[in-house]
């Protein structure tokens, strides 16, 4: 049974995406200047360390690095999901009859996009990425070997494409919440490489729906209760909490303020206590932020348990749509 947001998804012409645009979305960014440290890099809200108490305890210019900081992971984030994560998935699929044009046309708006994050980067901290796309993120081995396998198999493992949907309508997300931002307290280039991601990103959003509607709507309920299991897994263990990441972060901003170093404790301990933090989980994960992902956990029962880790999440009775 399908809802009327999800027909609408459906009935995109997905196998007729707009021709490709090589380069030009970058085209109208400034990489020449040296980046504004003045200005900020991400939208406040969509920072873990401001759903804190220690938060309120930091100064002005404490609060705009860490800022710049987080959006400088989420700049790493991006480019690794679309470069080693999706880029295999998408390769995987794309020979798929019906969807090849649009797959193809996905896996070159992702080769772009990955090619402004990464001269954001090169921009924003150029001697930490002159010769690395990562600083800030870090990966535990055990997870890097889980997404290998996953990737390279997306048609037996459908999980990936229900991490692409949730965390590409995340992105979009991010991308319109950071430019609600001032004109004048958000940095320029930043700016246009969020306003150049999310007009195909709601493109891609409907391939997702596809791709999802291909490859796992029409699979065992054997491998749909296993897939259920593992995509909780993930974002209970993975994509929701404060890991390791965001505690580099707090590590390298103590570093660069000595004077935030006896806070720093305070700050690991409350970004740790975000997994309970009901405004913190419904600006990850939630009907306004994540509508599709949530339509699509509404739809298939074994993902009605998605409320064991998302506290934002309660199934919703389906509309039959005549």
């Amino acid at each position: 049974m399908l809802t009327d947001s999800w027909r609408g998804q459906r009935t995109g012409a997905v196998d007729r995406p707009a021709p490709a645009r090589p380069l030009a979305k970058e085209s109208s960014i400034d990489w020449t200047t040296p980046i504004d440290r003045s200005r900020w890099f991400f939208c406040e809200t969509l920072t873990p360390l401001a759903y804190t108490r220690v938060y309120s305890e930091l100064g002005e210019a404490h609060r705009r690095r860490y800022n710049q900081l987080t959006g400088m992971l989420s700049n790493e984030l991006i480019l690794r999901l679309e470069t080693d994560f999706l880029g295999a998935a998408l390769g995987a699929v794309e020979k798929d009859e019906g969807l090849s044009a649009a797959v193809k046309q996905f896996a070159e708006d992702e080769r772009q996009h990955a090619e402004i994050w990464r001269r954001l980067n090169r921009l924003s901290a150029p001697e930490r990425y002159a010769t690395s796309d990562r600083w800030l993120c870090r990966v535990p081995p055990v997870i890097r070997a889980v997404s290998g396998a996953i990737v390279r198999h997306p048609a037996a493992w459908p999980v990936i494409f229900w991490i692409q949907l949730s965390q590409e309508e995340r992105s979009i997300d991010i991308s319109r919440r950071c430019l609600r931002v001032p004109a004048d307290r958000m940095e320029p280039r930043y700016a246009a490489a969020y306003r150049a991601h999310v007009k195909d990103e709601v493109r891609h959003v409907q391939i997702d729906c596809h791709l999802l509607e291909r490859f796992y709507a029409r699979r065992s309920q054997v491998i749909r209760r296993l897939t259920a299991a593992m995509f909780r897994t993930l974002v209970g263990s993975v994509f929701l909490v404060p890991a390791r990441s965001t505690q580099q972060i707090v590590r390298v901003l103590a570093s660069e303020y000595p004077e935030l170093t006896p806070l720093l404790p305070r700050m690991r301990t409350e970004l740790r206590a975000l997994v309970t933090n009901d405004d913190y989980q419904r600006m990850m994960y939630s009907r306004e932020t994540t509508p599709l992902t949530f339509e699509w956990f509404d739809r298939f029962e074994e993902f009605h348990s998605m409320d064991r880790v998302l506290r934002a999440y309660a199934p919703r009775a389906m509309r039959t749509v005549a």
